[in-house]
């Protein structure tokens, strides 16, 4: 039997293009419709390598399909293109309804992209999950009032080796965070949304307020170029973190998070696994961490959830914070270092982090895993250097503003 996606029709489209840096360009609204929640666990059968079988090319030839809690997203052969679709089955006719938009990586290019699963096709897969004769029928936009037809097709499932690598890949604190962002670095917007930008990991920044409770920030001080005019200004630890709740707002809006709070909406609306805390070098700052971590960590065994997470140690001053706090080290919770392989061993810390301008490091990469240490490349934006080092290193993953890539070059690996 030939599983086919019905078209289903023409489509609005607002293209959004921005030219400041710290400019938000949220995606554009999307809605699948009045549909039933499909667990994400159904829609997982999903993943693998698809072609264009006809219509538009300017997406691109050849697709990786990842699923997320909520999303299904496919990443292109063709300038590190993506489209992240909602999905929902219609309880009126039974089909399986997406709705979603396209993107360009390093530009706000953006544009609406919707397919169909009638019923009869929706009933066999979600019964069965078998996508070998599987095509999706749609249409996208390019432009205001143009809609072109798209198809993909099943192609192949992903490779041994990409299914069996358990590679990370780090949303750069929050996605594309060098391109027009579609959310505000360090967010919780970036946390319930990442996911499905083809990211496994978080790397988010770690500052102190007055009060020290751990806020999920870059800079020291608070950056008008990051948040909306207000009456404040000067380092977050001046403020207690209820007054900043009350004066402060992000680009979009959004209030300055915790990381508490970006911690819960991780665990209970991801299903990422891996969060890394970027750590300034506050003062008592492991002693700030350790009940956050640990809350963490105990609500996510709670509730059934496999994820690391971890603080890393950047320099010499915060490995001195560190080793002022022994507790921290005592209670099991766990570390990074992106100093030297002797420093990640010195500090019992099982990641390293070496920045991507240090090369491929082929035999300290090698002595770390002989060590049972993890090592993840920061940050890795040009696309042909992520394939040299996904291709040429050891590396057990990257950070990236432009995660896109890495998923296409991964997951295309035979």
């Amino acid at each position: 039997m030939r599983l086919r996606v019905i078209y289903i029709g023409v489509i609005p489209l607002a293209i959004l293009v921005s030219c400041s840096k710290n400019q938000i360009t949220p995606p554009p609204a999307f809605s699948p419709g009045n549909t039933l929640y499909i667990p994400d666990t159904s829609m997982k059968k999903m993943e693998a390598i698809y072609i264009l079988s006809s219509g538009s090319a300017g997406l691109g030839t050849q697709f990786v399909c990842k699923t997320s809690r909520f999303r299904v997203s496919f990443f292109s052969n063709t300038s590190g293109i993506f489209m992240i679709l909602k999905y929902g089955l219609d309880p009126v006719d039974g089909s399986i309804k997406f709705s979603g938009f396209w993107r360009y990586s390093q530009t706000a290019t953006q544009g609406l992209v919707n397919f169909r699963m009638p019923a009869a096709v929706a009933a066999v897969f979600l019964k069965t999950g078998d996508i070998g004769t599987l095509e999706l029928a749609g249409s996208m936009g390019s432009g205001p009032g143009d809609s072109s037809p798209i198809s993909l097709k099943f192609s192949r499932q992903f490779s041994a080796y990409a299914t069996d690598s358990p590679f990370q890949i780090y949303a750069h604190h929050g996605v594309q965070t060098t391109a027009d962002p579609p959310y505000p670095e360090n967010s919780l917007s970036g946390v319930l949304n990442d996911e499905a930008y083809g990211v496994n990991g978080l790397e988010y920044d770690v500052q102190l307020t007055k009060d020290h409770v751990p806020i999920t920030m870059h800079d020291g001080n608070i950056d008008i170029n990051l948040t909306q005019k207000s009456p404040l200004s000067g380092s977050w630890d001046q403020y207690t973190f209820a007054f900043l709740e009350g004066y402060i707002r992000l680009l979009n809006g959004e209030k300055i998070p915790s990381l508490d709070q970006c911690l819960t909406a991780f665990i209970d609306s991801t299903n990422m696994k891996y969060f890394w805390m970027d750590i300034k070098g506050d003062d008592s700052i492991f002693q700030a961490l350790m009940p956050v971590i640990q809350k963490a960590e105990a609500h996510a065994k709670a509730v059934g959830r496999d994820v690391v997470i971890y603080a890393d140690i950047p320099s010499k001053d915060v490995i001195a914070e560190f080793q002022s706090y022994p507790p921290y080290r005592a209670a099991g919770l766990k570390t990074m270092c992106e100093l030297e392989l002797q420093d990640v061993i010195d500090n019992g810390s099982m990641y390293w982090g070496p920045r991507y301008s240090r090369g491929l490091l082929l035999d300290d990469v090698e002595k770390a895993h002989a060590q049972g240490i993890k090592v993840i490349s920061w940050t890795l934006n040009d696309k042909d250097l992520i394939a040299n080092y996904l291709h040429n290193g050891k590396f057990d993953g990257f950070i990236s503003d432009y995660p896109a890539y890495v998923v296409y070059d991964f997951y295309t690996t035979k």
